[in-house]
């Protein structure tokens, strides 16, 4: 017979398999139709398990969505760290190697970035919206952080206060190409996170410049 052990370990695994399924299929289905339009019972029908199944690891739909956007907002976070800074590297130069490996999470990763701009245009929900404050209050952070590291060298005591003037400008951008590669799936990303990052670089010296 098995051990006691043995028995918690088997169950602790297929608890962890049932809330992946859980995951993945809400992923799925909200990337579709939104956290308004999709409901515990599509997620049910969508994972093979049954409700009961559903709410022994959540608690509510706002759950499922909290926990759908944290896995996809770690794993997209994780996919486009800033890689570190070459010596003498030009800030267009830096911009130019973040910003593609940006771009690739783009494809890569598209149903984690349909839900947060679904969610951002059309959600009441208040769990809803404070989930995506808060994700996007993450990437604002990685993009200050990202130009700064651009400027770094170039000016490395008002570096973080050009990734400041300029993040707002570069989120909105980001968020403009992905809708737009949604538009135009045969349009290529590394064409626009180029021309993106031209764009930062030219916009993070005329803060410079403004900062002197």
């Amino acid at each position: 017979m098995p051990t006691t052990s043995t028995t918690t370990n088997k169950r602790l695994a297929q608890g962890a398999r049932s809330r992946g399924e859980i995951l993945d299929a809400a992923e799925r289905m909200m990337a579709v139709r939104g956290f308004d339009g999709t409901s515990v019972a599509d997620i049910a029908r969508e994972s093979g398990l049954p409700n009961s199944s559903i709410y022994w690891h959540f608690t509510s739909k706002a759950g499922i969505l909290a926990a759908v956007m944290e896995r996809g907002a770690e794993r997209f976070f994780v996919a486009v760290e800033n890689p570190p800074r070459r010596e003498g590297e030009s800030p267009r130069d830096y911009l130019g190697r973040a910003m593609h490996a940006a771009g690739a999470v783009l494809v890569e990763q598209p149903d984690f970035l349909r839900i947060f701009t679904l969610l951002t245009l059309s959600s009441e929900d208040e769990d809803a919206r404070e989930i995506v404050a808060r994700v996007r209050a993450h990437g604002r952070a990685s993009l200050v952080e990202m130009i700064g590291r651009a400027f770094a060298e170039v000016a490395p005591d008002r570096a973080d206060a050009v990734g400041e003037a300029t993040a707002d400008f570069a989120l909105a951008a980001f968020d403009g190409a992905f809708l737009a590669l949604q538009f135009t799936p045969t349009g290529s990303h590394e064409q626009l996170m180029d021309q993106l990052a031209g764009a930062l670089a030219a916009l993070g010296g005329d803060a410079l410049e403004n900062l002197a």
